[in-house]
């Protein structure tokens, strides 16, 4: 039987630079069963979609001399790490100061010769024997990387010293050798601390969740640590109290505060039926709920994982640089041979020979190369994923920078998607408040109570209406739906009818008085009901799909970026062309089927321009898919964001507004790393070559070229939406 392809992640320890990163993705991707592999030397991780079993993707990686950590193996933070590498540091540079000291003011005393040896042998094999160790484990598999460059620099500086001390000679460089491991040791320091704080994302997303659960068990309730809820369970929260896991309100009245999953400031009332989040925080009352989704399954958890995701993929701009990188470490050991043998020819001794030779090998560090962009992409998704845009992958957040067109959906994208009561006139043209004066009833009071048992969508919009006045419903009797046309109902005694014309029609009920109105609230593309007591008719309503309040501001917004707005709805031309006209969409296109829409796109497509494509995930699924770009207007519902590229949580288009501000802020600061990070190694070869850089100063600046792009890449964290 055929192996189903599936996703393998692995955590990979040993990697020192961008080379080990695309050789491993090389190795695992010539794999049987493997269809695609994918190393991210930022995130360390591996991942792999194909049918090869996990095994088989350890001992591929495990053959390369690298490691893995198992899902037995205990997990090791990133501030552990740094620790870590801290402890190192300190220790080489407690060993190397005084190496350092006695050879740049040239003190000679009895044993200083001896003193430099041991102190620096103290170095190479205590905090710098990582270096060596890899470098070995490398250079056995045939795959050299960084450690290899900088094992053969401090090495070469160390062998050519200590053969001058045996012999008796002069013209030492221990000094070299030692500061050289110092100064990489502190450099990877900061850049594991800074690679930490881009990684911050994820972290604060999972911290979001309570770390216990209050549970009724037996009648009573019990404190248990949240990942012992079971489905099923009955929880209590108190005021204040995070909500532990995802599941159904079955008691109780309350404000939950959501800001968390959609950035809405404002909490939103919630009642029995309702469902709830985990992570989101209970701000008033007291309820009971019962769990549906728990650990993995939670929404909370599906927005870490797409993010994590994210972060680990690859954009394509980043293929340069692979390929770069995958050659880099030959190409340098080349370079350093040849310069080592220039220098000889010149006339040169061997010892002025090697500085230049060691200089280069500790300059030419593709760290910064492999950096440039997953930090970027590291730091750019976890601050989308702070404001409530979740990116599935690096390919999309590129992309969308270079989107000219948007296409929006019109129901549930630019408008609310819900029937909303937006007309209300009585028998007398008037609009209506609360009370129809001239005769005494109480519009609002029939109308809620009589459709509050209707299921029809124009009922319930109409019951929702009444309620947001704050008014309360009264029982009526002998409630009846009539197909196709509306509602019967006793109110107090008074036959209320609400329905169309056809329900007044057929009870002989004269609209008469009413019909310029609704004549009026049609030609805006909206249903109109009207409503009649005891046979008479006394107001008509209007109901219609309530455009969202940010969506005028958001459109403006995104065409003064350059973007061309189009609106594709398979609503009637009327409402289609009033939607357009309100919100200053000069293409709209209606009465469109999702076919209709794929064709659109291409044809927009064929004229060289890339798209976007806005709808609710779910509908629009054709279209998103045929779209350069994709965005899903939803509720961080597991549909919508595996439907979409990028899934607004909201449901707000004011965010894909800002995901285009973010995603050309975020190529800015690729473009910024990967010129920064060839121009270092364009510049700094030659030099180094040419004798004008010291191999202690090459270590410094090789460090810093590593930490300075992944902090210019932290600056998206504080980037403004």
């Amino acid at each position: 039987m055929r192996k189903q392809p599936k996703n393998i992640t692995v955590e990979i320890t040993g990697m020192s630079c961008a080379s080990c990163a695309k050789r491993i993705e090389d190795a695992i991707g010539n794999t049987n069963g493997v269809s695609e592999s994918i190393v991210n030397f930022a995130t360390k991780k591996a991942t792999v979609t194909g049918s090869a079993s996990a095994e088989e993707i350890y001992k591929v990686i495990e053959g390369l001399g690298y490691g893995i950590v198992k899902e037995e193996t205990p997990a090791v933070s990133e501030k552990e790490i740094a620790q870590s590498e801290w402890k190192r540091f300190l220790i080489s540079a407690i060993l190397s100061v005084p190496v350092f000291t006695i050879s740049m003011f040239m003190i000679h005393f009895k044993f200083s010769d001896l003193a430099q040896f041991i102190l620096t042998t103290a170095v190479i094999f205590w905090p710098g024997i990582g270096f060596f160790k890899n470098a070995f484990k490398q250079l056995r598999h045939w795959s050299l990387g960084m450690d290899s460059l900088i094992a053969l620099g401090a090495g070469a500086a160390y062998g050519f010293s200590v053969t001058t001390l045996i012999k008796g000679g002069s013209g030492l460089y221990f000094e070299s050798a030692s500061i050289i491991i110092t100064l990489i040791l502190l450099g990877r320091f900061f850049e594991t601390k800074a690679k930490g704080k881009a990684g911050e994302a994820i972290r604060k997303l999972m911290n979001l969740q309570p770390k216990m659960a209050r549970v009724v068990r037996d009648g009573t309730e019990k404190e248990v640590p949240v990942i012992e809820v079971q489905v099923g369970e009955r929880l209590v929260i108190r005021p204040g109290e995070k909500i532990p896991v995802d599941g159904v309100i079955t008691d109780g009245w309350t404000s939950i505060d959501e800001s968390m999953l959609t950035g809405e400031s404002m909490p939103l009332n919630k009642e029995e039926g309702d469902k709830v989040f985990g992570g989101t925080v209970n701000t008033t009352g007291l309820i009971y709920m019962t769990a549906e989704n728990i650990g993995a399954n939670t929404v909370l958890a599906h927005i870490a994982k797409l993010v994590e995701d994210a972060q680990g993929s690859k954009a394509p701009v980043q293929r340069l640089a692979d390929k770069v990188s995958g050659i880099f470490v030959q190409i340098v050991i080349v370079i350093a041979l040849l310069t080592l043998g220039a220098w000889v020819l010149a006339g040169h001794s061997f010892n002025e020979a090697l500085i230049p030779a060691v200089a280069v090998l500790v300059i030419a560090c593709p760290c910064a190369l492999g950096l440039a962009t997953p930090t970027a992409v590291m730091v750019g998704t976890g601050r989308a994923a702070e404001a409530g845009i979740l990116i599935k992958d690096a390919t999309s957040l590129e992309l969308a920078h270079k989107i000219n067109t948007l296409v929006l959906d019109k129901t549930g994208t630019i408008t609310e998607g819900k029937p909303r009561v937006t007309d209300l006139f009585n028998i007398n043209n008037e609009k209506t408040a609360e009370t129809d004066n001239k005769n005494g009833l109480d519009i609002l009071h029939i109308m809620g109570s009589c459709e509050q048992h209707s299921e029809h969508p124009i009922g319930m919009a109409i019951v929702h209406y009444v309620k947001g006045q704050g008014i309360d419903l009264k029982e009526v009797k002998d409630f009846k739906a009539i197909a196709g046309m509306g509602i019967r109902a006793i109110y107090n005694g008074y036959t209320v009818l609400i329905g169309s014309d056809r329900l007044m029609t057929e009870n002989n009920i004269d609209i008469s008085e009413l019909k310029q109105k609704a004549m009026e609230i049609k030609g805006e593309g909206k249903t109109v009901a009207f409503m009649a007591v005891d046979n008479k008719a006394e107001a008509v309503i209007g109901i219609g799909d309530v455009v969202r309040e940010t969506s005028k501001d958001a459109i403006q917004k995104i065409s003064d970026m350059g973007v061309e707005i189009v609106m594709l709805t398979g609503d009637n031309e009327v409402v289609a062309e009033t939607v357009g006209k309100e919100m200053g969409i000069m293409t709209v296109k209606s009465n469109l089927k999702p076919a209709d829409k794929c064709d659109e796109i291409k044809e927009i497509q064929q004229s060289g321009k890339i798209v976007g494509m806005i709808g609710d995930g779910i509908n629009d699924a054709p279209a998103l898919a045929t779209a350069d770009v994709s965005f899903a207007i939803g509720t961080a519902t597991e549909i919508a964001m595996e439907a979409a590229n990028i899934t607004l949580v909201k449901g707000d288009i004011l965010r894909a507004c800002e995901a285009l501000k973010l995603s050309r802020q975020t190529m800015n600061i690729i473009r910024q790393n990967l010129f920064w990070a060839f121009g270092y190694n364009v510049l700094a070869l030659p030099v180094a070559a040419l004798g004008l850089l010291n191999p202690m100063i090459a270590a410094g600046a090789m460090a810093f070229s590593s930490v300075s792009v992944v902090a210019n890449s932290l600056r998206l964290r504080r980037f403004k939406l």
